[in-house]
């Protein structure tokens, strides 16, 4: 199935610019009658608690953290907010967000722009019905674990991001004797379900590393993984020259990782898949691959906001055959 940007986003695309675009929607949308109930029988048990559905908003669409009443209407079952540093962020030099619409993708360096984490506990609100993640990253172990210590007091989980693209200071934890140390000492504070969110993994060996990464994390008491994270790319639109790419060419990566991970570590980690799921056909070929939880963001370009409906709605569809 192949989707189109709906002609008066990129128009106002273009007269905005992406990100002022993007920032008046989130303003706007809790006037929008946009209301959706979830369907009864796509409840689901996690670490984080019961779900209402899988269907779960990934990280960088609210970096605020503002708006999770407003997207919680949508219908879905967890909302990632975030990722947030320990200070607030400016991000990377625009232009970083482009759309290749012919690709059902978007390019994006954006740096982790956000306010920091002490102007995120000061507006954060809970909401009824939709279990809310935190994002976090850092330059430092230190500064991962203060992050994490400070949102697991208001949040259902904690995802830990080390696999931004453009962001590279963050990556250092992808070492297994960095990530071991930060562990250790997550182990004594963790209050809250932490899951690890990684780099796509383009070769067998980037494959086998990545497990052996993860299995890292869950033999220091963790609870899952998110995978996977966007692509690094070269991206000529873009300020920086280079983005993460997200959407449709990360289908196949992403079910390929997700079978690989449950494959090597077994059924006691959790799995949340993300990258390039679009619809309900994908999303359940990737709960048939392992996952335990889907996540969607470029979806909500290409299908809009009533990207969660249609895609839950072909969910129930699609099982009941």
């Amino acid at each position: 199935m192949s989707f189109r940007i709906n002609p008066a986003v990129k128009l106002l695309a273009r007269i905005l610019g992406s990100e002022l675009l993007h920032a008046t929607w989130l303003r706007l949308l809790k006037y929008l009658p946009l209301e959706f109930e979830s369907p009864k029988d796509l409840e689901v048990e996690t670490k984080m608690g019961r779900l209402k559905n899988p269907l779960g908003l990934a990280a960088g669409y609210d970096k605020s953290g503002k708006y999770v009443k407003a997207l919680s209407k949508l219908g879905f079952g967890y909302i990632v907010v975030g990722s947030f540093t320990l200070n607030p962020r400016k991000g990377h030099p625009k232009p970083r967000i482009a759309y290749r619409e012919a690709e059902q993708a978007v390019v994006n360096a954006m740096g982790l722009p956000n306010p920091g984490i002490m102007k995120f506990l000061k507006n954060f609100k809970r909401v009824e019905g939709c279990k809310v993640v935190a994002s976090i990253t850092g330059n430092t172990i230190n500064e991962f674990v203060e992050c994490f210590a400070a949102l697991q007091k208001v949040v259902d989980a904690v995802e830990v991001n080390i696999s931004c693209p453009t962001n590279e200071a963050s990556t250092y934890m992808k070492e297994p004797k960095n990530l071991r140390e930060f562990v250790e000492m997550l182990k004594g504070i963790k209050l809250k379900p932490a899951y690890i969110k990684i780099p796509p993994p383009t070769t067998s060996e980037e494959m086998n590393e990545m497990c052996k990464l993860v299995k890292v994390w869950m033999d220091c008491g963790m609870d899952g993984v998110t995978a996977v994270n966007t692509l690094l790319v070269d991206a000529p639109e873009l300020a920086l020259g280079r983005g993460g790419l997200s959407g449709r060419p990360l289908t196949r990566i992403m079910l390929e990782t997700v079978r690989e991970i449950r494959k090597e570590l077994g059924e006691e980690i959790e799995i949340n898949a993300v990258g390039g799921i679009m619809t309900g056909a994908d999303a359940l070929e990737a709960l048939r691959a392992g996952a335990n939880t889907v996540q969607i963001m470029t979806a909500m370009l290409f299908r809009g906001p009533r990207a969660p409906q249609h895609i839950l709605n072909e969910l129930v569809s699609i099982k009941a055959f």
